[in-house]
């Protein structure tokens, strides 16, 4: 029997080869291919060939310079990427990364109208504020600006970029070739944004995306990012918590922040991020995993971690107990995952080696190692018990781990019903189950 409700998976993807911090020196990983758009190619086909909602990258504004010697960090430009994965991939949506700290609303509404009309109306912008000092050093800035301020302006940076989406209304083209009337200009309105930190005049020179409004994605887990996603967003990534019934908490309060804005709770999906070490048997998917984690040292765990608790632990054994780390409210950058990692630190009474260990598994996401029915499982148990809506399903190593996935849990849980066996539509909307945005009729004339 097929469920009425079926889950939605995004393919995360970043220029690491692999969620796994160890991926590229993975024997099955195509490493060497790490800048070829062959390897880009590859991925999307296989996740496409998946009936994935959407395929993600990822994407960052500087190199973290302690382990650079160690890690594949090369960022290729998120919406070019996208824009070339546009021509070889018919369905799947294309989400790239944006910074609203270091951009401009006309500048990035043309980026995504314009991948939105070249893909067909499958485009999707992953809102991110930037959170770190080394990111906002190349832009000329001494450290990254306020949290709660960069929140405040990414409000504004969203909806002047709506208002240039909505500057043409849907059936300005006319290309009447008799008349020589090209379009309806009384269609095209200025937007005379005026606000606290915005003055746009508008138009934008591209017609209103196919899409209306391409996808609107954020993964914000502290408080000020929920809000923003409450009230802008059409998919929320989130760092899941261990248990359902925590991750349920989780999915209730933000379903009902999305009412309080007056929007439907069910046009915010929330997808929790998973990291799946998947085989066609148990033993195969344990021996993989293990393979990995040989691959990985012991400096590198340590050093990821202590960017992320905004604590040196080189300073320290890596068998000492973790240090008191500083209150929540005094870190500038990624609040959610800071959390996650102090609050287990606490409960488990882990030493600084096993923290690492955990952090390098799956950075903090649901991890799970096993035979494609067992992922699924997984799975399945979030999403029947109102945990998530989906999942962001983050890849071990590329090619391969999509592969793997596609190949065991994709039919398994296509066989329960939980999933697509073909795109409902054209668009990414569609197959999102969103609704088309109309164009706000407060556009200043």
């Amino acid at each position: 029997m097929t469920n009425k409700k079926q889950m939605h998976l995004g393919a995360f993807f970043q220029t690491f080869l692999g969620h796994h911090l160890a991926a590229w020196r993975y024997p099955e990983t195509k490493t060497e291919e790490v800048t070829s758009l062959s390897l880009y190619k590859e991925i999307a086909q296989l996740a496409e060939q998946g009936k994935f909602d959407l395929l993600f990258l990822a994407d960052v504004l500087a190199h973290n310079e302690e382990d650079i010697a160690y890690t594949p960090q090369i960022r290729l430009e998120a919406t070019s990427v996208m824009a070339a994965l546009a021509g070889v991939t018919d369905k799947i949506g294309l989400v790239a990364t944006l910074s609203t700290t270091f951009n401009h609303p006309f500048n990035v509404a043309r980026k995504f109208a314009t991948i939105d009309h070249m893909s067909a109306g499958r485009s999707a912008w992953n809102i991110v504020t930037t959170a770190h000092d080394h990111e906002a050093a190349n832009f000329g800035l001494e450290h990254i600006i306020d949290h709660s301020l960069r929140y405040e302006k990414a409000d504004e940076f969203v909806e002047v970029t709506k208002e240039l989406w909505d500057s043409w209304e849907d059936d300005t083209l006319l290309f009447n070739r008799e008349t020589g009337i090209f379009l309806d200009a009384s269609k095209i309105h200025p937007i005379n944004h005026e606000g606290k930190y915005y003055k746009v005049r508008g138009p934008i020179n591209i017609p209103r995306p196919p899409q209306g409004h391409p996808v609107l994605v954020t993964a914000s887990a502290s408080e000020d990012g929920k809000e923003f996603a409450a009230k802008h967003a059409d998919i929320l990534f989130t760092i899941a918590p261990s248990t359902v019934a925590e991750g349920k908490v989780i999915y209730d309060d933000m379903k009902q922040r999305v009412a309080k804005y007056g929007r439907n709770p069910d046009h915010l999906n929330i997808m929790p991020g998973i990291v799946p070490f998947v085989a066609k048997t148990q033993k195969e998917a344990e021996e993989k995993y293990e393979a990995f984690q040989e691959l990985i040292l012991p400096e590198l765990g340590i050093g990821w971690l202590s960017r992320y608790v905004d604590h040196d632990l080189s300073q320290y054994s890596p068998d000492d107990p973790m240090p008191e780390l500083k209150n929540s409210k005094d870190v500038n950058g990624e609040k959610g995952r800071f959390e996650l990692l102090s609050d287990l630190a606490k409960k488990e009474n882990w030493t600084i080696r096993q923290l690492a260990n955990y952090f390098v598994r799956g950075q903090g996401h649901l991890f799970v190692v096993g035979s494609g029915e067992l992922v699924a499982d997984t799975l399945s148990d979030w999403f029947l018990n109102g945990a998530a809506d989906g999942f962001n399903v983050k890849f071990p190593y590329f090619p391969g781990g999509v592969k793997d996935f596609v190949d065991y849990t994709i039919p398994v849980l296509q066989e329960r019903g939980l999933f697509r066996t073909e795109y409902e539509g054209s668009t990414l909307r569609e197959n999102l189950g969103l609704d088309f945005p109309q164009v706000k009729r407060s556009i200043n004339v």
